[in-house]
């Protein structure tokens, strides 16, 4: 992916659809000169604003005879979001308006942006460094409040500044390591291999620590999915509107109303968020729609992250459950599992206490008694599906969020480091390994190098910025 850094780019910037304000925005030099074709301030001259100003006014689109009121935002160069001249036009929040507005200044000159391509000037201007860009990405497509949370400390640039702490001390050993070598022979106090082999195995494990601590964001930031299997009318669809807060699915006393899986967002421990699944009956299937619906089911069965295996606390007997729960092993032998006895609230004391022993020797898992229709237990249910999926609030909410190429970076740094330490350690004088020890310390120094962007390749660049929409 190549981006065109000095002209001028045009895109609606806000999200799709009908709101009350759509926002087109315009980077580069051209920007003040193409808003002024179709931008009139009901007082002075766009020109004359400076930046970091709004003004109101009417946009005018020649071509659709339409003039809507308006109001501008300008922020000059340098200080913007890209480090040009940026503006930004906020109109009614129509987006026939919006895309007429957008093919006006587009004849006027202007280009229509590409994915990210804001984002991109900001980058390669200085304003921010990859980590941060791609926090951006993140913050955009957070999947839950963890996610953002997480994205939003990227972009606030405690990536770029863990990176360059770490590369400051192998910066400094570096040089230490070249000093020997230039001036080898000399009786210098920088000579002692093994005290710095110490000071590089720290860092190695500090670079480590932060890799291992840090939380994975996904490129494309999914929640994690668990999926409800059980019998027909053992209320998955009761509990997945219990869970997600609404009502996502029809409920009936009719089994097998929900053929389809059913998908809802369902908020857990420490604003943690999860798609939860109801993977229809997951019987098996007696015709051709059935057979459709079990595929569906299945398919859910073996994507998920977390399997619950719901059974009705008031039936007799729950050998038809244990064989269902054995197709859903077959299908994603990996995933954790929970244990749901449902209707709890009908069973008697004893009789829920026989079910759990059952299902606790057959499944090994402790089961939790709740119940949809009253919404007991459901806390229990958020806070084990929290466990489950390994989201716990000082992960998700505080701990650094990083990409797996990141991670990747990090654990290769915290290698040639190591490696470095290995060849420092049993030599008598610095100079004796100094040349293999720099090249080590160079390839941590690279690997930290790509995080931060000083060291980037185009399809990385690529792979960042396509995860943007335009306008961003």
């Amino acid at each position: 992916m190549l981006f065109q850094i000095d002209d001028t780019i045009v895109a609606v910037s806000s999200a799709a659809g009908a709101s009350a304000r759509a926002i087109v925005r315009l980077s580069g030099p051209g920007a003040l000169a193409l808003a002024g074709e179709v931008f009139r301030p009901a007082a002075g001259r766009l020109n004359e604003l400076g930046g970091f100003r709004a003004a109101d006014g009417a946009v005018t689109i020649a071509a659709e005879g339409i003039e809507l009121p308006a109001r501008v935002y300008v922020f000059r160069a340098p200080r913007s979001y890209t480090r040009q001249d940026l503006v930004e036009l906020h109109l009614p929040g129509s987006p026939p308006a919006a895309t007429a507005l957008v093919a006006a200044l587009t004849d006027a000159g202007a280009r229509p942006a590409q994915a990210g391509e804001f984002t991109a000037r900001a980058f390669f201007s200085g304003r921010i460094d990859l980590s941060a860009a791609q926090g951006v990405a993140d913050l955009i497509n957070a999947a839950d409040d963890s996610h953002r949370r997480a994205a939003v400390r990227a972009v606030g640039g405690e990536v770029h500044r863990l990176c360059e702490s770490h590369a400051a001390k192998l910066a400094e050993a570096l040089a230490t390591v070249e000093a020997s070598i230039d001036l080898a022979g000399e009786d210098l106090e920088i000579d002692r291999p093994a005290a710095l082999a110490d000071e590089l195995r720290r860092a190695a494990r500090a670079l480590d620590d932060t890799a291992s601590r840090a939380r994975e964001m996904g490129e494309s930031a999914d929640a994690p999915r668990a999926v409800l299997a059980g019998r027909p009318n053992v209320g998955k669809s009761s509990l997945l509107n219990a869970l997600a807060g609404c009502d996502r699915a029809i409920v009936s006393a009719t089994a097998g109303t929900t053929r389809d899986v059913l998908s809802a967002p369902v908020t857990l421990a420490g604003d943690c968020g999860a798609i939860l699944q109801d993977a229809a009956g997951f019987a098996q299937p007696d015709g051709p729609v059935a057979l459709e619906a079990d595929a569906a089911a299945r398919q859910a069965v073996r994507a998920a992250d977390v399997l619950l295996l719901l059974v009705a606390a008031d039936c007799d007997d729950v050998s038809q459950d244990l064989l269902l729960l054995d197709r859903a092993r077959a299908d994603n032998p990996r995933a954790p599992l929970l244990v749901l006895l449902n209707k709890c609230d009908l069973a008697a004391p004893a009789k829920l206490a026989q079910q759990a022993q059952t299902l606790r020797a057959a499944t090994g898992v402790e089961p939790l008694a709740v119940s949809a229709l009253r919404g007991q237990g459901l806390q229990a249910v958020r806070a084990a599906l929290t466990d489950a999926l390994g989201l716990h609030a000082d992960r998700a909410g505080e701990a650094l969020g990083l990409h797996r190429r990141q991670r990747r970076c990090l654990l290769a740094a915290a290698a040639a480091t190591g490696r470095a330490a290995a060849l420092l350690q049993p030599a008598e004088n610095l100079s004796d390994v100094a040349e293999l020890a720099a090249v080590e310390l160079r390839a941590a120094l690279h690997e930290l190098g790509q995080i931060s962007g000083q060291i980037v390749t185009e399809d990385i660049l690529g792979r960042i910025f396509a995860r943007f929409c335009v306008g961003k």
